[in-house]
């Protein structure tokens, strides 16, 4: 899908210099943008429409779980992806829901491309068309901020 934009987040240099080079085969296919942390994240997602977000659980100032139940919050229509060594599929189901698809690390760069342009499939980019308004930055201090937990609680109700 030409024109959409794939954010990866992940803080460890090495991953990102791994998918950089993976992606640098995919230029003509989707932008790649990149951020260390969540909090990053949401700062260019509120500068550029993304249309599937790749990103790591373990991660400092803000993880990929308290992103991603951000994310649910502020950009529903965008597709994530979990690409992680710390958890499961299970466990990345029970903790962010059904709609959040896993990817083991290592993963090799075929599966990756693959499972991004499905991604990119189902993205409804017409509802991305403006940028997110800028991050709470108090969501930084971690998953277990109680505002998250109760946003959880609602998205598991209206669910």
């Amino acid at each position: 899908m030409a024109g959409a934009c794939v954010l990866f987040v992940d803080d460890e240099p090495k991953v990102m210099d791994g998918i950089r080079r993976t992606m640098f085969d995919h230029v003509g296919e989707w932008e790649s943008l990149f951020a260390a942390n969540g909090v990053d994240a949401l700062d260019v997602m509120t500068q550029r429409s993304v249309a599937v977000v790749v990103t790591d659980i373990a991660m400092p100032v803000m993880d990929g779980k308290a992103l991603i139940i951000e994310m649910y919050e502020r950009c529903p229509d965008t597709v994530v992806l979990v690409l992680s060594g710390h958890w499961t599929a299970s466990v990345s189901q029970r903790q962010l829901g059904p709609s959040v698809r896993f990817l083991g690390k290592p993963i090799a760069r075929e599966q990756l491309v693959a499972a991004i342009r499905e991604a990119l499939s189902e993205a409804r980019l017409p509802k991305l068309s403006a940028p997110l308004p800028p991050p709470d930055r108090s969501l930084a201090q971690s998953a277990e901020h109680p505002r998250l937990l109760d946003t959880w609680v609602d998205l598991v109700e209206k669910g």
